[in-house]
């Protein structure tokens, strides 16, 4: 019994000192607009339709989009050119366009007549609605290669909430830093997922630095919006 207990009470000591030497990475604070939250949850049901092929999941994706009118992230980017056909060690599948998630939702369907309709009536209300109008949320898709950073350069004015939210395909761990031209950390979110959010007040108007850094060894297609 005494040995028992002696055994037990060296792997707690071992679990305890390993657990000491692995990286503790700070809990990031904040809730995200309802605008940015809404591009989250659309990006997270693309994800899950693209795992298990769910014409649902994509359709619901494409609502949610159509309803949250984005424009184009005005930003400069600075990063290695991704090679999106390279496929050894990529696991996840996911589109962001609007007619190719449209045509695989079609194709998930499988002649699904019920499923169909569904999604010639979410496209017919997609198009008929301000789609892409410039009173919402700013939204760029990219891809960073493994073990690199994308950097963009991006505008926020002084004394007003600024948000940024990446949302990546699954396969990596993606960190997300925020720089003033100074050179000065300003924010981050650097967990082990490749979800990342994070906001400030700016103290002055001007351009900021933002890295997006992929910690894995295979390409990272992501979401980065800005409200």
């Amino acid at each position: 019994m005494k040995k028992i207990i002696f055994l037990m009470s060296a792997l707690l000591l071992t679990m305890s000192v390993n657990a000491q030497t692995v990286e503790d990475k700070p809990t990031v604070e904040g809730t995200a607009s309802e605008s940015l939250s809404a591009i989250r949850l659309a990006s997270d049901l693309l994800r899950y339709g693209y795992n298990n092929k769910s014409t649902l999941a994509l359709v619901d994706a494409l609502q949610i989009f159509s309803e949250n009118p984005t424009q184009n992230l005005n930003a400069t980017r600075e990063g290695s050119v991704v090679d999106t056909s390279e496929s050894e060690g990529k696991s996840a599948e996911v589109a962001y366009d609007y007619e190719t998630v449209l045509a695989d939702a079609k194709k998930f369907a499988e002649g699904d007549a019920n499923l169909l309709a569904i999604i010639d009536n979410i496209d017919a209300e997609a198009k008929g609605s301000q789609r892409g109008a410039v009173n919402g949320p700013s939204l760029h898709y990219d891809s960073v290669n493994g073990n690199s950073t994308d950097t963009y350069s991006i505008s926020f004015v002084a004394g007003y909430l600024a948000e940024i939210l990446v949302s990546g395909d699954g396969d990596t761990d993606l960190d997300l830093y925020v720089y003033d031209s100074g050179g000065h950390l300003i924010a981050k979110d650097d967990d082990y997922s490749d979800d990342c959010y994070v906001c400030w007040v700016p103290a002055w108007t001007g351009r900021f630095i933002v890295k997006i850094v992929n910690r894995g060894r295979v390409y990272n297609r992501y979401a980065i919006a800005t409200n």
